[in-house]
């Protein structure tokens, strides 16, 4: 961040004090990502002064258990969950950006880019089969040294380390005997090696100790002036790790919301491919019942994927595509934030409502109904063709008017399944149109009626 932008943030500062911010949105993470989440968040909030961001860097795995206990509004990771785990805890994850983890080493006489190694050989020196840098397996790639008669000293990062999936689902893939003895994680049983706790104490490591290898993320590699490989790809060819050789590795991925945009980016086909290829992720809830810091999430998000991608670039990683953008767009719930003539309510006031008497329309299929819903509420299912947008055209769908309350100034409450189900915003919009004047709709729907363990029953339809 330059001094100019520092003195602006700093008049900002002065003008808007901090006791005028209303809400703070935390995130938690990798440190690998910490500057960018710094720069989209003091970028935000100068167009948004009444939210700010704090993002605390920890480990791989520490986001996604703060995001599902509650204590944090977004999390980091580089080991995206799969579809059945993003369903059992009500998540969804989306990519943001990517980058190259990168194999680091401190030889003398051997400077960046220098070294080239196979994923065989490196498998091997981290399961401490290799143990000297003259090893055959290491002089057959690298025949102009003379490489050294000494121990290689290996270090790795301790559990729930940044970094570490990548490159153990790189090494799952080249190196047979790896991937049946340590696998693929952020937590690994290390046949050998020093355990160092972060990127930083990684750096520092390879820097003060001769003959060592261990591995970072080449942004911060570079930062530091640490010596990175090159490695051999699956198309044969060695390359060095970089944003073009990234970009080669990420062009031809298929990226699909239905499985929560989990894909192994490691080993990608193409001839300039970079073979470590990390893709960072964003984890949030699927649903939320504060209703003002689920809209102001989504809005700083959205507005770091479409308008943040200089910070990412700036900082030496890779954006996302923006073509993307709508799939990511709908993973997160991707109904409106609004419907103009319904109030959107929270399962707690929904519960308040059900209480005082306001009827709850499930407006899903029967069989989900059958299968579990709100207590008392009552199905009239949306039989829906028209396309999941604001301007659908009702017309195409089916929905029965005749089985809501005939009273159309008393309060009705419509809901589905939240994320990608449009039911429940539908049936309260047919409804606003042929008159209910006390429309509420439960944007949350089921799944935030179950994760506040509110009453369910089972059964057939009222």
């Amino acid at each position: 961040m330059n001094v100019y932008f520092v003195r602006i943030i700093a008049l900002f500062v002065a003008i808007f004090p901090l006791t005028s911010f209303s809400l703070e949105l935390t995130g938690v993470g990798r440190r690998i990502p910490a500057p960018i989440f710094a720069d989209w968040g003091a970028h935000f909030t100068l167009q948004n002064p009444a939210v700010t961001v704090k993002y605390q860097g920890v480990n791989a795995g520490e986001g996604v258990k703060q995001v599902i206990s509650g204590t944090a509004d977004f999390g980091d990771t580089d080991m995206p969950l799969t579809g059945d785990e993003l369903k059992k805890q009500g998540l969804a994850q989306f990519p943001y950006m990517f980058s190259a983890i990168t194999p680091i080493i401190n030889v003398p006489g051997i400077f960046e880019g220098q070294l080239n190694l196979d994923g065989k050989t490196l498998g091997d020196i981290f399961l401490g089969k290799i143990t000297k840098w003259n090893d055959p397996a290491i002089v057959a790639t690298n025949p102009g040294f003379k490489l050294p008669n000494e121990k290689i000293v290996v270090a790795h990062r301790t559990a729930d380390g940044g970094g570490t999936y990548t490159l153990s689902s790189y090494l799952a893939k080249a190196n047979p005997e790896w991937k049946a003895k340590v696998g693929v994680g952020i937590t690994l049983n290390w046949p050998v090696g020093t355990a160092v706790d972060n990127l930083y104490a990684m750096g520092d490591f390879i820097k003060k100790t001769p003959y060592s290898i261990g591995y970072s993320e080449i942004s911060y590699v570079r930062k530091n002036q640490l010596v990175y490989v090159r490695l051999r790809n699956s198309d044969g060819v060695f390359v060095s790790p970089h944003s073009g050789s990234v970009g080669d590795a990420v062009q031809n991925v298929r990226w699909k919301a239905a499985n929560g945009f989990c894909e192994e980016l490691t080993d990608e086909p193409g001839k300039g491919s970079w073979p470590m290829t990390s893709a960072s992720y964003i984890i949030i809830k699927k649903t939320s019942g504060d209703i003002e810091r689920r809209q102001a999430l989504l809005k700083f998000l959205g507005w770091g994927l479409r308008l943040g991608d200089m910070d990412v670039t700036s900082l030496d990683f890779l954006p996302i595509n923006r073509t993307i953008l709508p799939q990511i767009r709908n993973s997160w719930n991707d109904t409106p934030l609004s419907l103009e003539g319904a109030t959107v309510v929270s399962a707690a006031q929904v519960r308040e409502l059900q209480a005082s008497g306001v009827p709850v329309i499930d407006a899903r299929v029967s069989a989900e109904y059958e299968e579990a819903h709100i207590a008392k509420a009552h199905n009239v299912p949306y039989a829906e063709k028209s396309a999941k947008a604001v301007n659908f055209n009702p017309v195409q769908d089916h929905f029965d008017l005749s089985r809501l309350p005939a009273d159309k100034k008393a309060g009705i409450v419509f809901y589905c399944n939240a994320g990608a189900c449009w039911k429940g915003y539908k049936a309260a919009a047919v409804a606003i149109n042929a008159g209910y004047k006390k429309v509420y709709w439960f944007r949350g729907g089921f799944p935030e009626w179950q994760e506040k363990s509110y009453p369910i029953e089972k059964g057939l339809a009222r």
